[in-house]
């Protein structure tokens, strides 16, 4: 290798490191890492491990290529196979990662991608030969991943930050059912759904605010301060969802999301309160089992996530 791809490499190689060394410095002083989108903080909370385990490892790999790129100006027998298996080997783990963003957490890391940028250009410096064997090696994860069926993965991912995002729960003796309910302190329509809810209410329901709240004017909580809003606005936004209010119900036979504030008040009034019909539309709505993981994009009684609700649309809907 010649001298000048040596300095680029090792220069290339410096900037990785340095570049998660200030995402490091990052987690010690703020307490999270920098994130220059949602999709940052989705991955972070689906991987096992906290993220300045991975970047520690990153920056450990970035100071390995410049140690081997350094020692290759020496020409040292077997030096040049330890440079291309470094870059190989990060040409994989990239792929491995940004596999898990696509078809596993189905959004992308900004931050990860700058990372992945940083690999790719090292092996582009180191050649030709380098990328004709890398870039096989990356495609080829990315297809392992594009093969495998990641549904219920998905499912069971979602189903455990929820617990994080839970702000109080109403837990009757012996529930009939499992439900989370996503809402902000601002929206009418979620209001009303937590006006449906009673006393005599024989579902477990669990409360996720896409908002920091203080108290809810409900009876028989438990509650859980340290909760996470954020958890629940990248949740609904991993499974595209923009309106609120949410019901995430059927937990154990595989979930189903309602939407909008008739189908949740005719839900909790059919299946939590055993009322017999809709308060709105004087039918219940739900003469079919709900089944499998669905979502009902034509309710109506909802307001935007990113954007409150105007202050004179009216407390009920208009009947029909």
């Amino acid at each position: 290798m010649n001298d000048t791809r040596s300095r680029l490499i090792k220069w290339t190689a410096l900037l990785g490191s340095g570049l998660i060394a200030v995402q490091i410095a990052t987690i010690l002083f703020r307490g999270e890492a920098f994130c220059l989108n949602q999709g940052c903080k989705i991955v972070e909370n689906l991987t096992l491990a906290p993220p300045i385990y991975f970047n520690l490892a990153g920056l450990l790999y970035f100071i390995a290529v410049f140690t081997a790129a350094r020692r290759s100006g020496r020409r040292y027998e077997g030096v040049f196979d330890l440079l291309d298996l470094l870059l190989l080997a990060g040409l994989a783990g990239e792929g491995v990662l940004l596999g898990y963003q696509l078809f596993v957490a189905q959004t992308i890391c900004a931050y990860c991608l700058l990372v992945l940028s940083v690999v790719v250009l090292l092996n582009i410096i180191r050649g030709k030969n380098q990328l004709l064997i890398g870039l096989p090696v990356f495609l080829s994860v990315l297809a392992v991943f594009a093969a495998l069926n990641f549904g219920a993965s998905r499912i069971m991912i979602q189903s455990q930050s929820l617990a994080a995002g839970t702000f109080a729960a109403k837990s009757p003796d012996y529930p009939t059912e499992q439900l989370y309910l996503f809402f902000s302190s601002d929206c009418p329509h979620c209001q009303n759904v937590l006006d449906a809810i009673q006393d005599d209410n024989s579902c477990e329901i669990n409360f996720n605010p896409i908002d920091r709240i203080e108290s809810l004017a409900l009876t028989g909580l438990d509650y859980f301060p340290d909760y996470s809003p954020a958890i629940n606005r990248l949740l609904l936004a991993l499974l595209d969802i923009k309106n609120i209010p949410v019901l995430l119900t059927g937990m154990e036979n595989g979930p189903t999301l309602l939407k909008g504030e008739r189908a949740i008040v005719d839900y909790i009034n059919r299946i939590c309160l055993a009322k017999e019909s809709d308060p709105y539309t004087g039918t219940s709505g739900y003469d079919e089992p709900f089944t499998g993981f669905s979502r009902d994009d034509a309710a109506d009684g909802e307001c935007e996530i990113e954007v409150a609700c105007p202050d004179d649309l009216p407390a009920q809907p208009p009947a029909p």
